[in-house]
């Protein structure tokens, strides 16, 4: 496909990324509703255990995130893309063989570990398929299979948990895992192993000009974090089954649409115009998850967080691509993807001793006022910059 007067965008290479990511995020964001009810209702843990079972995941893709570039320059970009998707798919059979707290937590361990290489690596390679002239339209399209595996994924998962017992949750990830390391080895990649000197450097492993955007995603994370892990509980205990069988339907299918129109707008408007209505609109929509306990208003907050979230995360990441060297994409990735990673882990760890001592209103409504704030940053950093 071609565009008139544009650089091609849907090569085949970038199709198949796409499609690739999409397979790679069904069972990422299955889990991360599934897992806390499994802890639960079948291990007996405590609600922070629960919560953490989210975030020591997200720390795991902290730590070894920022890593990617240092292996693809020691073993080649589609070695580290393929033996971190194998290693990823084969977290999922461990599953089915586990009955403690422990094991599920050394488990979703390395599994954040290999999703994180394996998510860098695809994300990275991406982009360096996008054109600059197409940057903030092509990363909205491949983010946007982020966001519908986001709907795919918890929804299969509730369903399937509810249907046929969370060992059919665990089947199913092995086997969609293994259809997204199919498509990943048809990908036709470069070698251009990326140049990463053997001593250890922090400039090596994250870039320095993609901190501040990638802190503001940090907060935007620890919010959004705080809904994906304990929403469905939360139904739970409200006894609303609609919530909590389409709340994530809703959610990341508004965020598919917000995306598609972001790219464009961040492209032809720049960031202030994509950027204040985002966080306006998140913030929103967690005060009426706070506020209202009803299934229309919790869906209802659902979508509007979803466009919120939707709109955030390509116009930040965008941002902290445009404003960083071309030939440090993976660093690039890895800096914004640690915090993103990181405040998810954050909002799931933290928060689920915040909802044991305030309950879940006041948490959702705490965060809706902390993302509000994320203005402030971004006004003094850049906003005032674009004028």
């Amino acid at each position: 496909m071609t565009h008139t007067g544009k650089e091609a965008l849907w090569t085949r290479p970038f199709s198949l990324t796409m499609i690739g990511m999409l397979f790679l995020f069904i069972p990422f964001s299955l889990y991360l509703p599934v897992l806390p009810v499994y802890m639960l209702k079948e291990l007996h843990s405590s609600l922070e255990a629960a919560g953490a079972v989210n975030g020591i995941f997200l720390v795991a893709s902290v730590l070894f995130r920022a890593q990617t570039a240092r292996l693809e320059a020691c073993l080649g970009v589609r070695r580290v893309l393929l033996v971190s998707g194998f290693l990823f798919m084969s977290t999922n059979v461990l599953y089915l063989s586990v009955s403690t707290v422990l094991s599920v937590m050394l488990i979703r361990f390395l599994s954040g570990a290999c999703f994180a290489v394996v998510n860098t690596c695809i994300y990275a390679m991406g982009s360096r398929l996008i054109s600059s002239a197409r940057k903030g339209e092509g990363l909205a399209y491949l983010t946007t299979m982020v966001l519908a595996g986001g709907a795919i994924g918890p929804f299969i998962g509730l369903s399937l948990s509810h249907a046929y017992g969370f060992n059919s949750v665990f089947i199913f990830s092995t086997l969609i895992s293994l259809f997204g390391l199919v498509i990943a080895s048809a990908i036709t990649i470069p070698e251009d192993r990326p140049h990463v000197q053997s001593r250890f450097s922090f400039h090596d492993l994250f870039e320095v000009k993609a901190i501040p955007a990638s802190l503001i995603i940090l907060v935007i994370a620890i919010a959004y974090g705080g809904v994906l892990t304990f929403v469905a509980v939360y139904a739970t205990e409200l006894r609303l089954p609609y919530v909590i069988e389409y709340f994530f339907v809703a959610m990341a299918s508004a965020s598919v649409i917000s995306r598609l129109a972001t790219g464009r707008m961040y492209d032809r408007f720049g960031p202030d115009a994509s950027i204040y209505p985002a966080i306006i609109i998140m913030a929103v929509g967690l005060l009426i998850l706070g506020g209202i306990h009803t299934t229309a208003g919790m869906l209802t907050a659902a979508a509007i967080i979803g466009v919120g979230y939707g709109m955030t995360v390509p116009s930040i990441q965008t941002l902290a691509i445009q404003l960083s060297p071309p030939h440090r994409s993976s660093a690039v990735t890895a800096t914004f993807f640690s915090c993103l990673d990181g405040g998810i882990g954050l909002g799931a760890y933290l928060l689920g001793g915040g909802i044991h001592a305030f309950g879940y209103s006041a948490v959702y409504l705490a965060l809706g006022v902390l993302t509000l704030c994320c203005i402030v940053p971004y006004y003094v950093m850049y906003g005032r910059k674009q004028r």
